[in-house]
């Protein structure tokens, strides 16, 4: 190879590893793929998404009565939402993690090496492979596992771990004991949607749009935001600096202010503790020496 060549092949070998960076970036990354209008708080601002959108950690979806979803990354894994549902995207140190506030959601995940988290008000469950359907309240929490395996554990007991594997069904009442049965209760199955009694289909071969940026933003509000900033989930702790700046004006502030019973963390938000005084150096005062006459 001369010298002429030389920075030919090296151009062509950055191009080439820029592109298979950013194909490997947009593999890993979640894509929503909305059935109606969806609800998406990003940062915080509040946007009205209709069409296919790259999701980030830390977006709060919400779908209405009469809206549904389904993400999906690039390793297959596929979370579909029902109507009046709200979950949070977060990231596990091994794996993906999203927090059911209420509503329902499917999972189905194939990745026995990186599991999938889920947070509920009540019950914390931890896909490692196949699928299983899900219902939250603030009070209560249902999931029947179809297929696979998933462990179990309570949130205020997070390192005492249940196994659940095959067809398993699992409630829990907020300040009871996990409830696990060899099947669905009932109503359980009577609410759940139709479509959820289906395997999971893959949306990206029925949906021929490309993934735009959400357009067309308003800021948050204390209504969008109230059942978050109370939600009995470990991801209300990220709440604090991610919503502080909205303290800042009205009627923010005087709403957080009249819910500080339900939100103890916007304390120091609000009434901050005075400044310490700052200490100024003291110059210590040198003794005299006293002479005696003799």
């Amino acid at each position: 190879m001369n010298t002429r060549t030389l920075p030919l092949v090296l151009r062509i070998g950055i191009a080439l590893a820029t592109l298979c960076a950013l194909q490997c970036a947009q593999a890993g990354q979640s894509i929503l793929f909305p059935d109606g209008t969806i609800t998406l708080i990003r940062a915080t601002t509040v946007f009205a998404v209709d069409a296919p959108v790259a999701l980030e950690q830390g977006d709060l979806l919400a779908t209405d009565a009469h809206a549904n979803a389904q993400i999906e990354d690039g390793d297959g894994t596929i979370v579909a939402l029902g109507a009046d549902t709200r979950i949070a995207i977060d990231a596990a140190p091994h794996g993906a993690e999203l927090a059911l506030l209420s509503g329902w959601i499917k999972i189905a995940h194939a990745h026995t090496n990186a599991p999938f988290s889920i947070d509920t008000p009540t019950l914390d469950a931890t896909l490692l492979n196949g699928a299983a359907v899900l219902h939250a309240s603030r009070d209560a929490t249902a999931l029947f596992l179809e297929t696979g395996s998933m462990t179990l554990a309570l949130p205020e007991h997070a390192d005492a771990r249940e196994p659940l594997d095959g067809e398993r069904y699992a409630e829990r009442d907020a300040g009871k004991p996990l409830d696990v049965r060899p099947r669905p209760a009932p109503a359980f199955i009577d609410a759940m949607p139709r479509p959820f009694r289906d395997p999971l289909a893959s949306a990206t071969a029925r949906v021929t749009a490309k993934p735009v940026a959400p357009a067309q933003g308003r800021p948050a509000t204390y209504a969008d935001l109230a059942d978050w900033l109370s939600a009995p989930l470990a991801i209300r702790r990220s709440f604090v600096a991610r919503f502080r700046p909205l303290a800042q004006a009205e009627p923010f502030r005087s709403q957080v202010r009249q819910n500080l019973r339900a939100l103890p963390e916007w304390r120091r938000v609000l009434c901050p503790p005075p400044a310490m005084p700052r200490h100024q150096a003291v110059t210590p005062v040198q003794q005299k020496s006293i002479e005696v006459e003799s």
